[in-house]
């Protein structure tokens, strides 16, 4: 896939389905909540030093090449809040409960865009994943989406998240945007990981994609470990692998992790 190109296109309204107004937000206007006014949105900060930094290309004609690799990026990257939508499509496996998304990567963050996408769209896929309650993700590069897969520098990531969920600086945290579509991906936790969760780095891709979407699927955190010692994706694994009963569980990915892959 090619790296995106630094052209910021105008792109239609999000459709949610319900002919909600918007209000614009960086590149793609989101609908707002129902039930009341617009939240008020902190105008975009000064971006630190790194914004010129290009997308990062995979050396591999494979984008999942790279998929065990870190990547350096500053824990304090502050880009300009542009997104720009990955290009192409790619459709899931047979079935009847289809879900689009679309995934955007901030304009100037250095990581690779094909790598990204291609984790995503198996991650979502994969049997042991949300797919096995029945759903299929397909990712477009259309306007008419279910949610919006965003990779976002840590700087933009909290200006857009901490006034919904609180604030993701203190641990330097995704977050799924309640409100808007966008499902937030912290860019240097992508690119580093996470000391709590371990060294799989590929495991900690998953299981951050996983984790977010699972709360924009309505699923909620969960403090338990589960059959063998499993932490269930929905645990806060970012920041701790502890149980409330003090157990440590053992590091994990999936929703279902015990179904075949």
């Amino acid at each position: 896939m090619a790296a995106v190109l630094f052209l910021l296109v105008a792109l239609p309204g999000f459709s949610g389905g319900d002919g909600a107004s918007t209000v614009d937000v960086g590149a793609t206007p989101a609908p707002l909540p129902s039930g009341g006014p617009a939240a008020a949105v902190p105008a975009p900060e000064q971006p630190s030093a790194q914004r010129d930094l290009p997308v990062r290309a995979s050396a591999s004609p494979d984008p999942l090449a790279q998929a065990g690799l870190r990547f350096p990026l500053e824990s304090t990257l502050r880009l300009g809040g542009k997104f720009v939508t990955v290009p192409g499509k790619d459709s899931g496996p047979a079935g009847a409960k289809r879900v689009e998304y679309r995934v955007e990567i901030e304009e100037g963050l250095a990581l690779d865009d094909a790598l990204f996408v291609a984790i995503v769209q198996q991650t979502l896929n994969d049997p042991r994943s949300w797919a096995r309650d029945g759903r299929v993700f397909d990712r477009t590069d259309g306007a008419d989406v279910s949610f919006v897969v965003r990779l976002s520098s840590p700087g933009t990531l909290h200006r857009i998240c901490s006034p919904i969920v609180g604030d993701t600086s203190v641990s330097n945290v995704s977050c799924n945007a309640t409100g808007t579509p966008w499902v937030m991906i912290n860019g240097w936790r992508w690119a580093q990981g996470s000391t709590a969760y371990g060294d799989d780095i590929l495991g900690y891709r998953q299981m951050l994609i996983n984790h977010e979407v699972g709360h924009r699927l309505g699923h909620q955190h969960d403090t338990r470990c589960g059959p063998g010692g499993l932490a269930p994706v929905m645990m806060q694994q970012t920041k701790s692998r502890e149980a409330d009963n003090g157990k440590l569980c053992v590091a994990n990915p999936w929703p279902y992790p015990a179904a075949a892959a």
